[in-house]
């Protein structure tokens, strides 16, 4: 066998798995992230927020007008007494408009709970991938470390007994001392990412190890002209425009008076006095006519806006498919080819051993080996993002980990989706 065949057959052996954690159970997994999202302050504040949205929404459905009482007592020539109440009466059914509006702003409070906590959650996860790729590459610098510092013993025993030159005998020195480099920034991307993640999660690190790669993908394959409508910036805005339309009904009736009526009954000396008013106001000088007209406004410019985020959103959405799909595929690729070459370590020394590799085509493949290892981790790490942002964009994070989970209930509440009118 040619050195130069040898060399080529390290080089595809050194393409070996990359060094990861044991891998869990995925529900484990989902059902521990479902139980510290749900332990966070940030998720208590979203759910402080949304309750006192959901108390204003209910406040736009009260009634406009509470009764008045009135008391009047006079000393004159006779004593005079009256007791009177005045209502004034939603004739122009304001109410009900408010409550219309009220309902629209309800649902628009919880979409809004629902996209705080998967912001959350994704946060979360992203975290956790950072802080599993950095400690894989944190592994790999240190077993590379680890096993030049075995070579470092055997090139003693070697040179000393005249076996290994003395330039071999450097080059294996050098490739140690730049290893350090390596480990060192290893090591730094280890302390950011756990930084990171007791930032998010309030955990120096996870109590399960993330699914296995093969977890982190639709069951079927998915359409991204399907998932728009569930898009929670789509969402909002749609509630926002039918918000704004309905703003416009309210200000419509706000235009119009409302009597109030009011009944009196007492005494005056020895005879029962007993009166009735009707009060209309005039609309002279407050019209109501610009609020409408701004109401008017506001409602066309939410529709346009709703139309520029569908179109946005769908661009998003195919893009987040389709990169995940590459980095998916590539992903596959990598662990298509390293995924039968587990023994690339012990193959490499015993190809140098036997004389058929130079110390620096050993070292090389070495090199090649690491650089393989930690290609393994990034293409694992970027198709992992990239599925986040699939699963974030198409609104199908809790869905996901509610199968991870086995069918539990998702840290998402569930409400459907706002269809604009005319949309199927």
């Amino acid at each position: 066998m040619s050195r130069l065949r040898v060399f080529r057959l390290g080089i595809v052996v050194a393409l070996c798995l990359a060094a990861g954690s044991v891998l869990a159970e995925p529900g484990q997994w989902a059902r521990w992230l479902q139980g510290r999202l749900a332990e966070l302050p940030d998720n208590r504040a979203i759910q402080a927020r949304a309750e006192a949205d959901l108390a204003r929404s209910r406040a736009l459905s009260q009634p406009l007008y509470n009764p008045s009482v009135i008391v009047d007592y006079e000393n004159g020539a006779e004593h005079t007494g009256t007791v009177g109440i005045n209502q004034t009466l939603d004739w122009s059914g304001k109410s009900r408009a408010g409550e219309a509006v009220g309902e629209v702003a309800a649902e628009l409070a919880r979409v809004t709970a629902e996209r705080d906590r998967a912001r959350l959650a994704t946060a979360a996860i992203d975290a956790l991938i950072a802080w599993d790729a950095a400690r894989q590459r944190l592994s790999a610098a240190r077993q590379q470390e680890q096993r030049l510092q075995r070579l470092t013993g055997l090139v003693h025993r070697r040179e000393n007994s005249g076996d290994l030159g003395r330039v071999d005998a450097t080059l294996i020195y050098l490739s140690l001392a730049r290893v350090q480099e390596a480990l060192a920034t290893a090591e730094s991307q280890a302390v950011t990412a756990e930084t990171a993640l007791r930032q998010v999660l309030a955990v120096p690190q996870p109590a399960v190890p993330l699914p296995a790669p093969e977890r982190w993908r639709a069951v079927a394959e998915p359409r991204p002209q399907q998932y728009l409508d569930y898009n929670y910036a789509v969402r909002l805005v749609g509630l926002r425009a039918q918000l704004a339309e309905r703003g416009v009904t309210l200000a419509s009736r706000q235009r119009r008076t409302d009597p109030t009526i009011g009944v009196r009954a007492g005494r005056e000396g020895d005879a029962t006095l007993w009166g009735l008013e009707v009060a209309v106001p005039l609309p002279l000088f407050n019209t109501g006519v610009p609020e409408y007209q701004a109401a008017m406004a506001d409602a066309e410019g939410e529709r346009a806006r709703l139309e520029r985020q569908r179109r946005r959103q769908q661009a998003a959405l195919d893009g987040a498919l389709r990169d995940y799909q590459q980095r998916h595929h590539r992903w596959q690729q990598w662990r298509d080819v390293a995924a039968p070459l587990t023994e690339s370590d012990a193959l490499l020394e015993r190809v140098w051993r036997q004389g058929e590799w130079s110390t620096q085509a050993y070292l090389q493949g070495l090199d090649r080996q690491l650089q393989a290892r930690l290609a393994g981790v990034a293409l694992r790490e970027a198709m992992q993002h990239a599925w986040l942002r699939w699963l974030y964009e198409s609104a199908t994070l809790g869905d996901w980990l509610g199968q991870l989970a086995g069918g539990s209930a998702s840290f998402l509440p569930v409400t459907a989706p706002h269809r604009p009118e005319g949309k199927s």
